[in-house]
């Protein structure tokens, strides 16, 4: 067989051990999940971080952090286990069941899909297998119509095939953790043009189609300084670095409603501002002629109570 040019590909198992110990942030947990010593999980670690040139892990006495390089690894990787793993379900046979593919970004996946899926599932029936394809979501402006059957996105391109619903308008704020608030909340009392002395964190790469600190700045008044914004390379680790208290989060209404609820993070102002965008759904070719996909995009329209038709 030809060699693929470039350099070796780590091999599959390397891969599951780092996604689960990049998701666990813990080499115990990763062992456990995969029924491997720990041992051989720091060995397949230290392997890539070898093949690789650069330490994917800060290790700490009980628990490890993702590096820089580690971050960038574990959301290629993660995707690219994921469109592994439906390929694999693509081809496989499903019997009588239905299947129907959405495609979102992560964030969307993990803090509003995934919370609800069982009410999905529910409300599309026993004979209707739904499935989710997690990718970068810059990727999803260039998907194949042929990889899902549907498709959530903020922001409507145009020109796109299919039908659309709006999931949810977009609605955002600052948070905080409650620790940030009670610290600062003498500054935080004041007009959002005071708070130019407060540390803001924000995503290093803004996803196409989301809204940014400017948009929120525009409604409620720029800070009178620049403030110090520490950027992270994915929202939900920007979420968990808000829960520890580094600074102030840009919250979307329908992702953080799990952590208001659990008090993890408080609302650093006021209510939310409504920028106009929306979270859509779209029918895929591929979808389109498909009964169960459109009853799933149907579903996605009614979950907010706010289902808006286009086409």
């Amino acid at each position: 067989m030809k060699e693929i040019p470039g350099a070796p590909l780590p091999t599959m198992n390397a891969l599951r051990v780092f996604e689960a110990t990049a998701r666990h942030l813990h080499f115990t947990r990763a062992a456990e999940e995969l029924e491997l010593q720990q041992s051989a999980v720091s060995r397949y670690i230290a392997d890539l971080e070898v093949a690789l040139g650069t330490p994917l892990f800060e290790r700490g006495h009980r628990s490890v952090t993702l590096t820089a390089a580690g971050e960038i690894y574990h959301r290629a990787v993660a995707t690219g286990l994921e469109r592994i793993a439906s390929g694999v379900r693509t081809v496989a046979d499903l019997s009588e069941a239905q299947r129907v593919m959405v495609a979102c970004g992560p964030t969307t996946s993990h803090l509003f899909v995934m919370p609800l899926f069982s009410a999905l599932s529910r409300t599309l029936g026993e004979d209707v297998c739904l499935r989710i394809l997690s990718m970068d979501p810059d990727m999803l402006w260039r998907l194949d119509d042929g990889e899902a059957d549907l498709v959530l996105f903020f922001e409507r391109t145009e020109g796109g095939s299919g039908d659309w619903v709006t999931v949810f308008r977009e609605a955002i704020a600052p948070v905080c953790s409650p620790g940030f608030a009670a610290a600062h909340g003498e500054v935080l009392a004041r007009p959002a043009g005071q708070w130019g002395s407060l540390p803001f964190l924000r995503l290093d790469r803004t996803p196409q189609g989301w809204s940014t600190w400017h948009d929120w700045f525009e409604s409620a008044g720029y800070p009178d300084r620049t403030p110090d914004y520490t950027g992270l390379g994915d929202y939900l680790y920007l979420l968990e670095a808000a829960v520890a208290g580094a600074g102030l989060a840009l919250g979307w209404r329908h992702f953080i409603e799990r952590h208001l609820d659990a008090g993890t993070l408080v609302m650093a102002a006021g209510g939310y501002v409504e920028t106009g965008r929306c979270l859509f759904g779209r029918l895929t070719e591929r979808g389109r002629p498909w009964p169960a996909a459109r009853r799933c995009l149907e579903a996605f329209g009614g979950l907010v109570g706010e289902e808006t038709a286009h086409g």
